[in-house]
């Protein structure tokens, strides 16, 4: 199999442990790519995970090697021995979500986050369509985010959503103090679309990273993207 290996640089931990896995996978009939990969081995935690995605480094099916409070990552510091077993697991599909801002794409693993800046309260328009059910809101507020259901245990569930579980094919979609509470967290199906229009100066943030500003007018079209493969699943249970 081909493989690359993504390490977080900023941890020296994870820059070793990239350097030592090298041997096993090569002595393993495995080969070491920059590009072309099979499979993306990333170490360092769930934020590399994310970072590499948003980078559009992942290819293939994703194995994470993180910390003891990683919750994507598949294994542990420590456990860079089950690599092997880890590989040879059957692959599980990840719901992403797919953006679009015109006509820049971006996929997000965890959520999709429109946000006031400034301290200002946010106004923006809310459009969601399903199947044949369309509904029009004008919210006020700090933001609002939709995730997929594996990042619904973040940030969307720290803002009153709904903790979803992966595999779970939903979208969630969460208000970040709505004014009044005159918008509450739903829970829609995959074949869901969302636009939110900006009617005031916002951030376009995905997976905690920031883009890039939106000016009053400006859409962000969101719905279910293409799956992300995982060995055996995301998360530690899933060894």
């Amino acid at each position: 199999m081909k493989i690359k290996i993504i390490a977080n640089p900023k941890k020296f931990w994870a820059l070793e442990l990239a350097k030592k896995l090298a041997p096993t996978l090569l002595g393993a009939g495995h080969r070491i790519v920059r590009r072309g990969a099979e499979a993306t081995i990333c170490v360092g935690g769930d934020g590399t995970i994310l970072y590499a995605n948003h980078r559009k480094r992942i290819e293939g099916t994703v194995l994470g090697i993180g910390g003891e409070k990683s919750y994507i990552c598949q294994l542990r510091k420590g456990e860079e021995g089950s690599v092997l077993e880890a590989l040879s697991k059957p692959s599980e599909g990840i719901m992403t979500l797919d953006c679009l801002i015109g006509q820049d794409r971006f996929i997000a693993l965890n959520d999709v986050v429109v946000h006031a800046t400034h301290y200002r309260v946010a106004e923006m328009d809310v459009r969601l369509e399903t199947g044949d059910r369309m509904q029009d809101t004008a919210f006020e507020g700090d933001g609002m985010i939709a995730s997929t259901a594996l990042g619904s245990a973040a940030y969307a569930y720290s803002a009153g959503g709904q903790m979803l579980r992966p595999p779970e094919r939903k979208i969630s979609l969460v208000p970040i103090c709505p004014y009044k509470r005159a918008f509450a967290p739903q829970v829609l199906p995959e074949d869901s679309r969302i636009r939110i229009t900006a009617g005031s100066d916002c951030a376009f943030i995905t997976d905690g990273i920031f883009v890039r500003r939106l000016k009053k007018g400006e859409a962000v079209e969101v719905r279910k993207g293409p799956d992300m493969e995982f060995f055996g699943g995301v998360g530690y249970e899933h060894r």
